[in-house]
């Protein structure tokens, strides 16, 4: 009687401990849904979905920085004088002229390199001319706060060496004054590549408007 009862209940307890195919298959299906829904959230939290606006912000990213006008003084962005390195050239028929200015651009800071006759031959009936490379472009505006009135001519010398060729108009450098106060007077400046950009006519060496503005060319050199 005891064995026929210990066998029932082993038979019992196996048809508890045996789960149906269904169950067992729901219980899958469950666990992938979860595991699917925990995928999800992961993704949503690692790579958020870009915003209303997400496609002007690239977009705008991708279009040309506007043209913006700030004012800006000399003073603020061309070098020091000892940064600049220049030739002075005799550009008339005047005995000492190239010697004499030479040693008044070394007084202000200037780094003299050549004083000569003008090795192009050539006579200027003007100030002078400020002759630069592109990368000589700022000491050479610079140098045009010493001797107003002098034409700015670009070419293209690789060095950053300046040419200053006197003429037969120039009468002296400006006082340190005047060139203080006119290196501090601001002037607006472009950038971006939003401005609308005019080409200089060929031979033409006035600077871009992104650059630091020059002084206002005069017909003489103030006493």
């Amino acid at each position: 009687m005891n064995a026929y009862r210990e066998r029932s209940l082993s038979r019992g307890q196996l048809r508890r401990r045996q789960r149906p195919a269904w169950l067992v298959v729901v219980i899958i299906a469950v666990g992938a849904i979860a595991m699917a829904g925990l995928g999800f959230g992961l993704s949503l939290l690692l790579n958020p979905a870009p915003s209303a606006d997400g496609g002007a912000s690239a977009s705008s990213s991708s279009s040309p920085r506007p043209c913006k006008t700030t004012m800006v003084s000399p003073a603020e962005v061309l070098p020091r004088s000892d940064k600049v390195k220049i030739n002075v050239y005799n550009s008339t028929s005047r005995v000492g002229l190239a010697t004499d200015t030479a040693k008044v651009l070394s007084a202000r800071g200037f780094k003299i390199q050549d004083v000569d006759n003008d090795p192009t031959k050539q006579m200027v009936a003007g100030v002078a001319e400020i002759r630069y490379g592109p990368k000589g472009a700022a000491g050479a505006q610079l140098l045009s706060f010493y001797i107003p009135g002098a034409v700015m001519i670009g070419d293209s010398r690789t060095g950053r060496v300046v040419d200053v060729a006197l003429g037969q108009a120039y009468k002296k450098l400006n006082g340190e004054a005047e060139i203080a106060a006119a290196m501090a007077s601001p002037s607006p400046s472009v950038s971006g590549e939003g401005c609308a950009t005019t080409p200089a006519p060929a031979g033409s060496a006035e600077p871009a408007a992104s650059q630091a503005p020059g002084p206002s060319p005069s017909a003489s050199p103030s006493p």
